[in-house]
């Protein structure tokens, strides 16, 4: 053999050699599961036949396919779609056959409309705008019955001026009054042309059941809709129906009144107007205010920062002034995020306690500008709105759950007779906004794990342990509720298509539930429970769960819903789960206020944004400011 040969075979049996010590584990690797998996689906591989030169050790191996796992996503905010404004239009209206439609349906004759002044000509020419269902709800009325209802012959009505003077007052019931905003014609008027004078009260009329309506729509049901904000509101909405309101606008003698009566008639909303009131206009504190929202990091360009250098400037220890005097000075009108602001910065988070990432960030920001009145009365505002989402009249008896304070109460008899800490969702798993009604508490209960958990969290525990289940003290079960083994279940198939088995955790000390859970049945299977995890009470930020309502106190909050006293609760526990009915079911309200009155005192607390929730309620008002302050139809209505 050569120099060449010899050299050749050597770096030939070198390679083999490496080969094998290198195959090997994947090899074992591959065998292993094939003994876990063996029944599990695999996407077909080429398998090559083994040659005949070569070693065990280094026979290609067919290699299992990774299982496409379904994972459940969780709900989004959204970008908000404020109504579009369209022109009132009655271009459509047949004058004959709504007044003949007018006659069959009232025994009483019909006063012409030219007696009061102004005629249906003069509507049917107004150019006027408003949201789609106001629009055609005005189109129906006056086409039909062809009669005004804030005018008199030639003049504005006593009922029509006291409802602009509420549209006026809007403020202090937390709306915006331009969005109601109606030119009232004078009394003063050249009589010599009446033509100008009923044009004037055409655009007037329209506009005043436009603005009325909306108002009632808004105090009625909000002026934001809440189930356009995000997947996590879950509201009945379009209560207010502008077909029936226009027409007792138009028979009551009192259409101001008619018109606050929308408003929710309960305790928290009298107290958060009450406050706001005491809050007053705008004040003098400095104006220097971070852009909701914002988050700078090191070596970021963001023209906030400026504002971030006034704050500390304006709001930051003396001595820590004094060791960045020049730092700050020279970032007074900066945009780039350099490392020598990056080293104050992390100086001020350690000031306040925080962790010094660098990073500004919400929590920063919030040190910085502190709770001004300004922002006091935003979150009242947003309190205030988010009430009208929620039945406007809670009861006597309800639970009252209040996610940014972590704390549930207990009312009867419109008074609190039990409050609690409480844990709720995470910033990723957040708790819904919405209310139902309690009607079960479950003793010793079984976890039914819900499909988010098991395809997110627990299936690639299962598809690497078959035992993982069984050992955890979970069992397993098909759609018809019957319990089989975890090893029948060709886990590879359920995980790549979101379904076909369920979970549950077996009751138990050591069960995710505790003794107990409170059930009011919804579509997010939230609902009131113990926990074994007792230390997560003692945190301050306690957004910590995968989405329901866990309670410092649960016998209490079970007893209270049941109405019997606590020490009956013991004839219930034991090692097979029972459910109790509530006898007289109660309301649940599951929500989120950042500013809530105290239940004594009605001393408004201010409690932080976890889910960031009033940032984007604060963008949804801006447009819906600008669409319904601006100029210019959009589209038409007709009828």
């Amino acid at each position: 053999m050569n120099s060449y040969s010899k050299k050749h075979a050597i770096f030939v049996a070198a390679m083999l050699s490496a080969t094998a010590i290198s195959m090997s584990p994947a090899l074992a690797a591959d065998n292993l599961m094939e003994f876990l998996f063996g029944s599990r689906r695999v996407e077909a591989q080429r398998v090559y036949p083994p040659k005949p030169d070569l070693p065990r050790q280094q026979q290609p191996v067919a290699r299992a396919a990774p299982v496409k796992r379904v994972t459940v996503t969780a709900p989004k905010n959204y970008d908000y779609k404020p109504d579009a404004l369209v022109r009132v239009d009655f271009s459509k209206i047949d004058l004959q056959l709504t007044a003949s439609a007018n006659q069959s349906r009232d025994s009483a004759p019909q006063i012409p409309l030219e007696q009061f002044g102004l005629k249906f000509e003069q509507i049917k020419e107004a150019h006027i705008l408003a949201e789609k269902d106001i629009a055609d709800a005005i189109v129906a009325y006056y086409g039909l019955k062809q009669q005004p209802i804030w005018t008199s012959s030639y003049d504005v009505s006593a009922k029509a001026k006291a409802v602009a003077a509420l549209f006026n007052a809007a403020g202090e019931a937390g709306l915006d009054p331009k969005d109601y905003a109606v030119k009232l014609p004078s009394d003063d008027y050249d009589r010599a042309n009446i033509p100008a004078r009923l044009k004037e009260l055409a655009d007037f009329e329209l506009t005043m059941s436009a603005r009325a309506l909306r108002y009632a729509m808004d105090q009625g049901d909000g002026r934001i809709n809440p189930n356009r904000l995000s997947g996590f509101h879950d509201f009945a909405v379009d209560r207010v129906k502008p077909r029936a309101v226009i027409e007792q606008l138009a028979s009551a003698s009192d259409a101001a009144a008619l018109l606050k009566s929308f408003e929710p008639q309960n305790k928290w909303y009298a107290e958060l107007k009450q406050n706001l009131h005491e809050l007053g206009g705008a004040s003098s504190e400095p104006t220097v205010r971070v852009a909701a929202g914002t988050m700078i990091r090191p070596g970021e360009e963001n023209p906030e920062i400026r504002n971030v250098v006034a704050l500390i400037k304006a709001k930051a220890p003396k001595d820590f002034l004094a060791k960045h005097e020049a730092v700050l000075q020279e970032h007074e009108n900066a945009t780039v995020y350099d490392p020598s602001l990056v080293e104050a910065i992390k100086d001020f988070q350690t000031s306040q306690g925080k962790k010094p990432d660098g990073v500004i960030g919400r929590g920063t920001i919030s040190a910085l500008q502190g709770e001004t009145n300004s922002s006091k009365r935003d979150r009242i505002l947003y309190s205030m709105e988010r009430l009208r989402w929620l039945p406007h009249d809670f009861g006597k008896r309800y639970v009252f759950i209040n996610q940014p304070a972590y704390r549930a109460q207990y009312f009867d008899d419109n008074t609190e007779k039990l409050a609690m800490n409480i844990v709720v969702g995470s910033p990723t798993n957040q708790t819904y906004f919405f209310d139902n009604t309690i009607q079960t508490v479950v003793f010793n209960p079984s976890w039914g794990v819900p499909r988010s958990i098991i395809l997110n969290e627990m299936m690639p525990k299962i598809l690497n342990n078959p035992s993982y289940l069984e050992n955890s003290g979970y069992e397993v079960y098909d759609k018809s509720g019957r319990v089989i083994p975890s090893s029948a279940v060709d886990w590879a198939q359920v995980a790549s298509s979101g379904g076909g088995v369920g979970i549950r955790q077996k009751p138990s000390l050591d069960n995710a539930l505790g003794e107990l859970k409170i059930l009011f049945p919804n579509s997010h299977d939230i609902y009131m429970h113990d926990t074994p995890a007792k230390s997560y009470f003692k945190r301050d930020m306690r957004a910590l769960s995968h989405g329901c309502i866990r309670l410092e106190r649960p016998r209490d909050m079970a007893a209270a819903v049941l109405g019997v006293p606590v020490e009956e609760l013991t004839q219930y526990f034991g090692k097979n789960e029972r459910s109790v009915r509530v006898k007289d079911p109660l309301p649940v309200y599951v929500s989120y206020f950042t500013a809530w009155p105290d239940a004594r005192t009605g001393a408004v607390q201010y409690f932080d944004d976890v889910y960031q929730r009033d940032l984007y309620m604060e963008k949804a008002i801006v447009k819906t400011t600008a669409v319904r302050q601006a100029d210019g139809p959009q589209t038409t209505a007709k009828l």
